[in-house]
């Protein structure tokens, strides 16, 4: 007489193997791996024991090894064809190496957010105009002609952020303004918008900072303080005959997580001084 396959629950499966129910049921949905019986009137779904051994390969290579569940049916089925299998493998390993890539990226920019929220909480903010000897900087931005009441409107971090993934820069963004312009307006025009960078990003104009001497002053945002820290700019160097070059750089972190609102930042506008 045959013995008959003792079959387990879904929910006993779920506890011996610590795996949700929830994903049981998305292996057999996507066709993944089948119940050994499902009960025509209540359609519980029941597991061989050999099944068992299938569950956990599944497990580990999406767990441990990040492999997506349709390529692991891929991997899994029937019909193996060596070629199709490698070109599966290898092409998850390219995306494991740019998820690499990114994480390595997100790592760099969490350890500047750390070092930002210390350094402040040891140190004032340098409020007063002074000289500030700068280097050569690159700058990847988009040309805006725009209000800088309008910016948020037309920018978004994530936009220009986007595509340079392996930065090794400072993760700091600059807005540009015009001295010219604002004494033509008599109100700050945006135009334009960008991050500095080390690395080429495509689709962003560039334009080389030059290094030099920079007048500059620190605030804490708000349109209106943006243009009342240009004026003290402009004033202080008439009051000290300095020269100043016609492009404004508004420099500020990409991100500051102590603060609440755009109005908590601290930002730098810097003029470069001619000679």
């Amino acid at each position: 007489m045959k013995k008959m396959k003792k079959l387990y629950s879904i929910g006993e499966v779920s506890r011996i193997l610590r795996i949700p129910s929830k994903a049981l049921r998305n292996y057999d949905q996507l066709n993944l791996l089948k119940p050994e019986h499902v009960d025509e009137e209540t359609k519980y779904r029941y597991y061989s024991y050999d099944q068992f051994f299938t569950i956990d390969v599944i497990r580990y290579l999406n767990k441990v090894l990040f492999v997506p569940l349709e390529d692991i049916r891929e991997l899994m089925g029937e019909n193996k064809d060596h070629q199709k299998l490698l070109n599966l493998l290898e092409s998850h390993k390219n995306s494991l190496e740019q998820k690499i890539t990114e994480l390595e990226y997100s790592k760099r920019v969490t350890e500047g957010l750390i070092t930002d929220i210390k350094y402040r909480d040891n140190n004032e903010e340098e409020i007063e105009i002074h000289e500030s000897y700068l280097l050569t900087r690159n700058l990847y931005y988009n040309e805006l002609n725009i209000s800088i009441y309008d910016l948020d409107k037309h920018v978004s971090r994530i936009s220009i952020d986007t595509g340079h993934i392996d930065n090794r820069e400072s993760n700091v963004m600059c807005t540009i303004y015009s001295i010219a312009d604002y004494e033509t307006n008599q109100a700050l025009n945006v135009k334009g918008f960008g991050i500095f960078s080390d690395k080429k990003i495509p689709g962003l104009k560039s334009k080389l900072i030059p290094e030099g001497r920079y007048l500059t002053q620190r605030f804490l945002y708000s349109e209106e303080n943006c243009l009342a820290t240009l004026r003290n700019l402009i004033r202080y160097s008439h009051t000290h005959d300095i020269k100043l070059d016609d492009t404004v750089y508004l420099i500020s972190k990409m991100v500051n997580v102590s603060a609440a609102t755009k109005y908590d930042y601290y930002m730098d506008l810097q003029i470069m001084r001619k000679f």
